[in-house]
């Protein structure tokens, strides 16, 4: 039996498959991502967890009446969230329940760590542990028994040493990710640097066998090899995107005199160049001028229109219309189409990374480049919306400070 490829690549797989135990919160502690061995370690499914409580998932053991595990962490998580910053916790007696109701009982050396937004408010928390449990245990024989061979001791001690050499590690990469800036981002950018390599030998592999093996191979596998090279390809977008969004948070703006209308002509010309004989109906209207960052603030007008296009390609007419709405102290532009649309429920979804309202069957793309628009609204100081309704269109508006 022939398997399939995937037709759509999740990038959160690398947080969800990384070897470190990692929960990520909100900021009133629901659970929004696992890790698969964080979810393996506590006896847990992701799906049955996330965006519920953390301490209703995790409560303390009603066996053990001197279990703190919840106000210590408790506290720990509160610190974060007063003073933005990482809290290491010393090491935690806190059970883990099993399946069947009962608890296990589990040591933990915890480290929680803010993720910063824009404004410097926490948007995330980290929650990275280790389980020691069995150093614990190896420890409270020793100190039961005192009578532990000395092969067993010099384990005890190299256990000690890797805990702290892993603890100190931990402590050096935490600082690196505050260094820059405090966001999910930036550990995108280090992977997306790290996938670089295995994605060159995968799609390089790839084009050798099409090259030397291509004329031997039936038609189903020569379909399945093209899928890993335009998969390949397809990674190789969502890096670069990712890196142009790590990128975003460190980019110093240079605001100029930003021509809105000329800039607005120009793209439109340029992609108007990739779209063939599509019926289009243009209607722009008068839009000011505002102090921004050309490169970025043409990013983003490139985005929003391409978006227009896209999601419009399966009208018989398109019609796009662009305009704008001058106020005392801002600028407020819009892009509005008649394509597919999307349900409002679904909206607070549009400008997160990897979050996607229709599938890569339907329309392209990679998830990044709405959450990259609203990064570079929010630098120069606005704010960006949208609106929708399913198989009617939608509308997207941004506004700059006048």
């Amino acid at each position: 039996m022939k398997s399939e490829l995937p037709t759509n690549v999740e990038f959160k797989a690398l947080f969800e498959s990384a070897p470190g135990l990692y929960l990520v919160l909100l900021p009133d502690l629901t659970i929004v991502a696992v890790s698969d061995a964080y979810a393996k370690a506590t006896m847990t499914v992701r799906e049955k967890i996330t965006g519920r409580g953390l301490f209703e998932v995790f409560p303390d053991n009603p066996a053990d009446a001197t279990a703190d595990g919840v106000s210590n962490l408790g506290a720990s998580l509160q610190y974060v969230l007063q003073h933005r910053t990482a809290h290491t916790m010393a090491v935690q007696k806190y059970d883990i329940r099993r399946p069947d109701g009962t608890f296990d009982v589990r040591y933990w050396s915890p480290l929680n760590k803010p993720v910063l937004d824009e404004l410097g408010q926490v948007a995330y928390i980290i929650h990275r542990v280790e389980d020691v449990t069995e150093f614990v245990r190896l420890k409270e024989e020793e100190a039961a028994r005192n009578k532990l061979t000395e092969g067993l001791h010099s384990r005890l001690q190299e256990t000690e040493m890797e805990i702290f050499k892993r603890s100190t590690e931990i402590q050096e990469m935490n600082k690196k990710l505050l260094d820059m800036n405090n966001n999910l981002e930036s550990f995108s950018y280090s992977v997306s640097h790290d996938l670089r390599a295995p994605l060159r030998a995968i799609s390089g592999y790839s084009h050798m066998l099409l090259e030397d093996y291509g004329p031997g191979l039936d038609e189903e596998a020569l379909r399945l090899l093209n899928n890993i090279i335009s998969n390949s390809v397809r990674m190789g977008t969502l890096i670069d995107e990712l890196l142009d969004f790590s990128r975003l948070s460190r980019k110093e703006l240079v605001k100029t005199p930003f021509v809105m209308q000329d800039a607005v002509a120009i793209i439109r010309r340029e992609l108007m160049m990739l779209e063939g004989g599509r019926d289009i109906e243009w209607r722009v209207g008068e839009l000011p001028s505002v102090l921004a960052d050309s490169t970025t603030m043409k990013q983003v007008i490139t985005n929003l229109i391409s978006n227009a296009l896209k999601y419009s390609r399966h009208k018989p007419k398109a019609i796009i219309e662009i305009g704008a709405k001058a106020e005392p102290d801002k600028v407020e532009y819009y892009i509005k189409d008649n394509g597919a649309g999307f349900d409002m429920k679904y909206a607070h979804k549009l400008f997160g990374v990897f979050q996607r309202l229709h599938s890569v069957t339907e329309f392209e793309g990679t998830g990044v480049g709405l959450a990259i628009v609203q990064r570079i609204i929010h630098k120069h100081g606005g704010q960006i919306r949208a609106e929708g309704i399913p198989g009617e269109g939608a509308t997207f508006y941004f506004s700059l400070p006048a």
